[in-house]
This record gives structure tokens, C-alpha cells and sequence, in this order.
């Protein structure tokens, strides 16, 4: 039984006109043996069995034939690329069952129309150049969109010659295959490499700016030395804070925990942070994370934490319509008792200028003698400022 296939119904005019004048032929063999039967002088060569045997045959290898297109046939409907075959001109003349999904129309608006011209104004020169170098022999190739602008399918394009039997290119082959997912992670990719080199150049220059702060407020190089490679820390803490959140966002109680981390010791109870989850964008994480750092080094040389008493409290609410508003304090008691500093060092400077003018929030640092207080109101959308949309 032959294999019977609805692309191979849809053979082009050459192969249907081929398959007919098999037909015919067989059948006019067949009229010539019945007439040889018949009339011993037809002069027809051979016994009727041996032409039998030959006409046995040659339907045979016509059935074989007719197999072979078939499975030729599925084997491009399983394909999921866009496969056209076309004229030298350009002209589709032939489309798979891809080719079909891809265009969205029925084969009659397809057949007959030049290729290049289904492809957007933008890409129609790269399809013509593509066309130009099949008809030499040569491939083309590009990638270009089509579909919707708002939401494209991006295709590969390999546009090639299918030779004749002398050799030369008699029509063309356009194979197309959809690389929208790949077109998408290359894009992704790109932004992911702008978003690091901004943020590169954004923590080169936050580092600058904490040099030249530590060198300033300096008494000695080697104050300089301890002042500055613990801001480092606290920038090196932040960051692989921000790496556990894809560098889109941290959770503030992760940012709090890690500043936190090298300050306190094995006795319990000497800290403690309460609040709600609250994410913050990349630049809020930095900026706090040194914020904080000043404070609890300070606690750890002059304050609650240079006592084994005393004890730092960090807390933080959302207030204000719809939580608008992030509000945070750090509090310190049960410390030494507190003076306010002769000279406004880096962290003053750090929380007057990065808090307030960056985040355009309002800042407190009072100095009780019971220990030092700090409270921070910011609009919460300018500390989540950079969070990405897809968190």
C-alpha cells in the first residue's frame, strides 16, 4: 500500500505532470501487450510475460517513488522551521506546513507573491541581498523580525540555490527558523551589561567619594588605613547582599543583619531589628549599608557596643498614605554615657548628604547621654529607586 500524505497532494505542477505521464505511459505499455496478445504480427518484442514482468516493475518503482515523496512530504511537516521554495526571482513558489504557521494565511495569498516583500521595510534589503547571493551560488543569510511590532517572532534566515542538472541554480531555497527565544536572551543580556557597567561605575565612584572622606576627617594614615578598609567591608557586605537578590533589589533586614554581623559578639540580646519586609533598590543598599556601618563602629569604639552591657535596637515602619513613607531609627542605651562629637565626621556627612539629598528624606542624629539616636523618614519609592521589574 502506498503511503498516502495531504503535503504530497500538494506536490508543484513538475511533480504532478511527472506522476501523470508515469500513469500514462504505464497504461499505453499495458494497450500495446494487450494488442501484442491479440495480433501476432505487432511486431511487439519479447514474450507477454516478460512484459509483464516489466510493467510488474515499473509500477513497483513508481509506488516506491510515490512512498518516497510521501515520507519526503512529512518530513518537512514535521519541521518546524518556515521552508519556501521559491523562483529565481523571488517568486514563492512552494511552502512547508511551517512556512504556512509562520505566514498565517492560506497558501493562495502566499504562492505567487514575491518573498522578499513579506518581510518589514527595514528588513526587505537584507532579503534581497540574501536572494542576490543564492542566485550565484553563494548563501545569504540574516535575521530580521515579522508579526506584530508589539510582540515579533524573530527569524533566522538561510537563503540557498538548488541546482539543476547542469549544475547551475535553477530555483531558491528559504529556510527560516524562529530565534525569538534567543533573540530575547541576547537583548536580556545586553541590558544586563549596561545595568552592570552602570552600576560598576556607580560603586567606583561611591568608593572614590569614601576615600577622599576618610582621607579628610583623617588624624593619621593609619586611622585612614582602618577607617577605610572597614568602609570597604561594609561596601563588600552590601554587595553580596545585592547578589542573593540578582543585583535587583535586598530585603532591608538582610542589609541590617550583614552590617550588623561583624559588631556583635557571642552574648545575646545586645541586638536587635525589627520591622516589615521592605525592599530596597541597589543605591538605597549601599548608601544605608555604610550609614549603618558608621554608626555601629562608632557604637563599637564609643558607644553602646564598646560596653558589655549595652545594647543597639534598629527598627523600622512603613507609615504615612498607602506606606508611603519608610521610617528608621537606631537607637543605642545601656551604654557609656554619650557626647556629642567636637567635629562632624564621615558618617555625619555621609547621612546629611546621601540621605537627605540623594533619597530627598529627612534626618535626625541626636546625642542623649544615654546613647545615641538616629531616625530616618525617606520616600519609600526613592529608596526602592532601581528595583527591577521583573522582581
Amino acid at each position: 500500500m502506498v503511503a498516502h500524505d495531504a503535503d504530497a497532494e500538494r506536490a508543484s505542477p513538475e511533480e504532478t505532470g511527472r506522476r501523470r505521464a508515469i500513469r500514462e505511459e504505464t497504461a499505453r505499455l499495458r494497450a500495446l501487450l494487450r494488442a501484442a496478445g491479440t495480433d501476432p504480427q505487432a511486431g511487439f518484442p519479447g514474450s507477454a510475460a516478460d512484459w509483464e514482468a516489466r510493467l510488474a516493475t515499473a509500477e513497483e518503482l513508481n509506488a516506491r517513488l510515490r512512498a518516497s515523496e510521501a515520507f519526503t512530504a512529512r518530513l518537512l511537516a514535521a519541521s518546524r522551521d518556515s521552508i519556501q521554495v521559491l523562483s529565481l526571482d523571488g517568486t514563492v513558489q512552494w511552502l512547508s506546513e511551517g512556512g504556512r504557521a509562520a505566514a498565517g494565511r492560506p497558501d493562495e495569498d502566499v504562492i505567487g507573491t514575491p518573498w522578499a516583500a513579506s518581510w518589514q521595510d527595514g528588513d526587505r534589503v537584507a532579503a534581497e541581498v540574501a536572494l542576490a547571493a543564492a542566485r550565484t551560488g553563494r548563501t545569504g543569510r540574516f535575521r530580521a523580525p515579522s508579526g506584530p511590532r508589539d510582540a515579533p517572532r524573530w527569524w533566522d534566515v538561510v537563503v540557498s540555490a538548488i541546482q539543476g542538472p547542469d549544475g547551475a541554480p535553477e530555483r531558491l531555497l528559504a529556510v527560516a527558523r524562529d530565534v525569538t527565544e534567543a533573540q530575547r536572551a541576547e537583548e536580556q543580556q545586553a541590558l544586563l551589561m549596561q545595568e552592570m557597567a552602570h552600576r560598576v561605575k556607580n560603586t567606583l565612584a561611591l568608593v572614590q567619594a569614601v576615600a577622599a572622606q576618610t582621607l579628610r576627617s583623617a588624624t593619621s594614615v593609619d586611622a585612614a588605613m582602618e577607617a577605610f578598609n572597614g568602609r570597604l567591608m561594609a561596601l563588600s557586605d552590601a554587595h553580596d547582599v545585592l547578589i542573593r537578590g540578582a543585583w535587583a533589589e535586598a530585603d532591608l533586614a538582610a542589609v541590617v543583619a550583614g552590617v550588623m554581623a561583624p559588631h556583635i559578639d557571642a552574648l545575646a540580646g545586645r541586638f536587635s531589628a525589627s520591622g516589615p519586609a521592605v525592599s530596597l533598590g541597589p543605591r538605597a543598599v549601599l548608601t544605608l549599608s555604610l550609614m549603618l556601618h558608621e554608626l555601629a563602629t562608632n557604637a563599637a569604639k564609643y558607644g553602646a557596643l564598646s560596653s558589655p552591657a549595652g545594647r543597639v535596637a534598629v527598627t523600622w515602619a512603613l507609615s504615612g498614605d498607602e506606606a508611603a513613607l519608610l521610617r528608621l531609627r537606631w537607637q543605642e542605651s545601656d551604654g557609656p554615657p554619650v557626647a556629642p562629637p567636637r567635629r562632624g565626621g564621615f558618617g555625619s556627612r555621609l547621612i546629611e548628604r546621601s540621605l537627605v539629598h540623594s533619597f530627598g528624606g529627612r534626618v535626625g542624629l541626636r546625642f542623649p547621654t544615654e546613647g545615641v539616636v538616629m531616625e530616618f523618614e525617606a520616600p519609600l519609592a526613592a529608596m526602592q529607586d532601581g528595583i527591577s521589574e521583573r522582581s
